[in-house]
């Protein structure tokens, strides 16, 4: 008698285990995919030589069909550059001399970034040229401008912040209320688990991908390309070839999701190397 009852308390704590474990088996749809990079970093679809004009080219934006704007560090010009034509058909000038980093062109504005945050806000060829001061903390050197439809934001990427906690910032500059907002931040922890170096993670462009929504973040120090999404999160990270990439310093994407980044000189001619978007 005791035997089976023995038998029958080893078999009603087999299935009772046997059942645990299978609950805590993760479901199919709560485990999130790989993320596949839909570009080839090291096979450019093209890449264009710029004239010596752009030798300094420091951002670039999507303007209209086959032409982008482009600004370089030192001069207050902004420059049509022709994808096809394979060369600048038209420039116009937006004021003096400063330190150009980074452009967006957004409901027929063009708004240009100054390194300590300013930004110039005028529409093409226009001779009203407005200015707007962020209002960033002090000290903060910034070098990449995007923009977020869903949130009618202008993206501030900072290369370098007034303090260890700004330092790997991005902020949102908001078109409708003029105001700053610290819209995320990424600490070393997040970089290292990335396999990034944070004393290497200076961004110096960023651009929201027009299909997926996700935050591409370019940087030259470091020769990477960083994706998040927009609650911070790290879903991908690449080196590029030094090689290839020599100063990468500007990124956009046409409306179709083709990838453009633009590269200083460092000594040569500044070029920008396209890439074809692979759904």
């Amino acid at each position: 008698m005791n035997y089976v009852l023995l038998v029958l308390t080893l078999l009603l704590v087999g299935c009772g285990t046997s059942s645990t474990k299978k609950d805590q088996q993760p479901t199919a749809d709560s485990i999130d995919p790989p993320f596949k990079l839909p570009y080839v970093l090291n096979t450019p679809d093209e890449n264009v030589t710029l004239p010596k004009e752009l030798k300094e080219i420091s951002g670039l934006t999507y303007y209209k069909n086959n032409q982008l704007l482009c600004v370089q560090d030192e001069e207050a010009v902004v420059y049509v550059y022709d994808t096809k034509k394979k060369k600048v058909v038209k420039d116009f000038g937006f004021g003096g001399y400063g330190d150009f980093e980074g452009i967006e062109y957004v409901n027929d504005e063009v708004y240009v970034l100054e390194s300590n945050g300013n930004l110039f806000r005028f529409k093409p060829e226009s001779t009203q040229i407005g200015r707007t001061l962020t209002g960033l903390p002090a000290k903060t050197e910034v070098e990449g401008l995007g923009y977020e439809p869903k949130t009618k934001r202008l993206l501030i990427a900072v290369k370098n912040g007034g303090g260890p906690s700004s330092d790997k910032a991005i902020y949102s500059f908001d078109l409708l209320n003029k105001a700053v907002f610290k819209d995320m931040s990424l600490n070393d922890d997040q970089l290292k688990a990335a396999g990034i170096d944070p004393k290497t993670y200076k961004p110096s462009g960023i651009a929201v991908h027009p299909i997926t929504g996700e935050w591409y973040v370019l940087t030259s120090a470091g020769k990477r390309l960083l994706i998040t999404n927009r609650q911070a999160k790290i879903i991908y990270s690449e080196e590029l070839d030094p090689k290839l990439f020599r100063q990468p310093e500007g990124i956009c994407f046409a409306p179709n999701g083709d990838l453009y980044i633009a590269s200083e000189g460092d000594g040569k001619k500044g070029y920008i190397l396209s890439f074809a978007y692979k759904k």
